[in-house]
């Protein structure tokens, strides 16, 4: 599946619900796929002015993007989850050509409140600097 295959599976998956509670309420069970405590490798990579605990790091190897998440807030980490299932193991060069518009078109980022909406920008800005690093 391409990038763009992706996000419009997320965002199609997110319609199946009438409203942003049943949608943050999936959210919140997409969290479950977390591990209960966020893991050693990431407490260096935490999302600054977060009020929750946030954790998110991408990184590349070889030609792909690798990416790995944590919160202790049940909604970012379902978006941290879902993110993952987005991008990880995204191949770069398709990465450096596509735009990231789940959060917009799926009305997400106009969901949240302002201090999570930062997060998922600085999770994306992430994202976006690593894909067009040479």
């Amino acid at each position: 599946m391409t990038i763009h295959e992706t996000q419009d599976k997320l965002i199609d998956h997110l319609f199946l619900f009438d409203n942003w509670t049943d949608r943050f309420n999936f959210l919140i069970s997409e969290s479950e796929n977390l591990p209960p405590q966020c893991p050693g490798q990431l407490l260096h990579h935490r999302i600054e002015g977060c009020q929750s605990q946030t954790c998110f790091h991408a990184y590349r190897n070889e030609s792909c993007l690798i990416v790995e998440g944590w919160s202790n807030s049940p909604v970012m980490g379902g978006i941290i989850v879902s993110i993952i299932k987005v991008f990880n193991l995204s191949k770069i060069d398709e990465l450096k050509n596509a735009d990231i518009y789940f959060h917009t078109k799926s009305g997400l980022v106009d969901n949240l409140t302002p201090m999570r909406r930062a997060a998922l920008e600085e999770i994306i800005r992430r994202i976006s600097i690593l894909s067009r690093q040479t």
